[in-house]
């Protein structure tokens, strides 16, 4: 009885604690805020896939532009690849932190090439690497909501807060 009761409490835990339920596939929208520039703002579309409760893959596609700037601003295009690991979890939500490549289209990363931690220029694409701290929340079964900090290596200019949803069109 004692290990039926463990092994009740020991799966309980594991699938109470996800981010996703395993497997799951979630696609999500995401409205930025730049930290290097005051009128710099951005959209966002992402897919998630949960590989198991505790990890979540993640492919995003960013746009950032500018509103009301009177300067020559050029925006820029932004994908990043990375992995999200659950650091606490209180049911329904849940804070993960994880890290990943970011790559970008932007000019201005020339002039501040080697200020960067970690950056690399081919062509007039930058590539580098980014630390992501997320608070998701489950509104319900489908929809989850998040907030989450983007620090990026190839600069301050680059950082990034972010609020959005997913959903998940699978949901059981």
């Amino acid at each position: 009885m004692k290990k039926l009761l463990f092994l009740f409490l020991l799966s309980y835990s594991i699938f109470s604690s996800a981010q996703y339920d395993p497997g799951a596939t979630n696609y999500g929208l995401v409205a930025i805020k730049s930290f290097g520039l005051d009128s710099e703002v951005g959209l966002g579309a992402r897919v998630e896939y949960a590989f198991n409760c505790y990890t979540t893959f993640m492919g995003e596609y960013n746009r950032a532009f500018a509103v009301e700037s009177n300067d020559d601003y050029k925006g820029f295009n932004e994908l990043a690849l990375g992995v999200n690991l659950i650091l606490f979890n209180w049911y329904p939500t849940t804070i993960t932190a994880g890290m990943g490549y970011i790559g970008n289209d932007s000019d201005f990363f020339e002039e501040i090439e080697d200020d960067a931690f970690l950056g690399i220029r081919s062509g007039n694409f930058n590539h580098g690497a980014q630390i992501k701290i997320r608070a998701l929340h489950q509104v319900s079964i489908p929809i989850h909501i998040f907030a989450e900090l983007n620090l990026k290596s190839l600069g301050r200019r680059y950082d990034t807060f972010l609020i959005g949803f997913s959903y998940d069109f699978y949901a059981r």
